[in-house]
């Protein structure tokens, strides 16, 4: 098991990649905090995860507000004793519009989630680790992230600087012992998917056609990169910005 005895948390753990992540970590014997925005859902995903047999708790949090950030991580520290591993994962996208019709208050929002939230974990999850002497943290950004994608420019620029941040945090803190790498998903089997692919056919088979692979990720393909880079298989990698994509970012 890569992760055995250790210690992990997830945010934006209560679908899709987030889900996933969680259960790839129990499966790989770590004990896992689930956090999600919505509380329903984190249950059930550390409901699932007891029921087949690993070790998990949900916790609710707001991943904008540094003060539930704090807590989430406390929580972590107080139920399991330390934090070894963190997915930061919590996200959203942009609806689709130019940058000059997008109001301020849509670039916001999205900036606030994504790299806001992003800085506020890995700053708490940080000081968790420093009391271990060791850590690893995997932030979730997107192709999005490398690629210039017109019309979603709030989102595209939320990617691109959780990249940066990543970056310029693994350069501080690799000193430490605490390794932090990105992970850039292409489009993925989350549930707005599926509703694409249930409601929209055409959209989505469109999809498929773009990648050389012929298929969307399954969210649990993204999930085995993120486990692989909290476990010391990858033990030299910091900073580091792996891309999966079925190919699309190589065309």
């Amino acid at each position: 098991m890569l992760l055995k005895d250790k210690v992990a948390l997830v945010t934006g753990g209560g679908q899709g990649i987030g889900e996933a992540v969680a259960k790839c970590y129990a499966r790989e014997g770590a004990k896992v905090v689930v956090v999600d925005y919505n509380p329903e859902t984190a249950r059930k995903v550390a409901q699932e995860i007891t029921d087949a047999g690993g070790q998990a708790v949900a916790f609710r949090a707001d991943v904008t507000k540094r003060e539930e950030v704090a807590a989430m991580v406390k929580f972590t520290l107080d139920t399991y004793g330390k934090l070894d591993c963190a997915c930061n994962n919590a996200g959203k996208s942009s609806a689709t519009i130019n940058l000059v019709d997008t109001p301020v208050e849509n670039f916001d929002e999205v900036i606030d989630l994504d790299v806001r939230g992003v800085f506020f974990c890995c700053q708490e999850e940080i000081k968790a680790m420093h009391q271990n002497g060791s850590g690893a943290i995997v932030n979730i950004s997107s192709t999005s992230g490398i690629l210039g994608n017109p019309g979603i420019v709030p989102y595209n620029t939320s990617k691109h600087a959780v990249l940066g941040l990543t970056k310029s945090v693994a350069l501080e803190e690799c000193k430490n012992h605490i390794r932090i790498n990105a992970v850039c998903p292409g489009v993925t089997e989350t549930p707005l998917i599926k509703g694409v692919r249930e409601n929209d056919p055409d959209t989505y088979q469109l999809f498929c056609t773009q990648i050389p692979l012929g298929r969307l990720a399954s969210p649990e393909e993204i999930g085995n990169v993120v486990t692989f880079l909290s476990s010391d298989m990858s033990s030299y990698m910091v900073g580091a910005t792996v891309v999966v994509d079925g190919g699309v970012t190589i065309q």
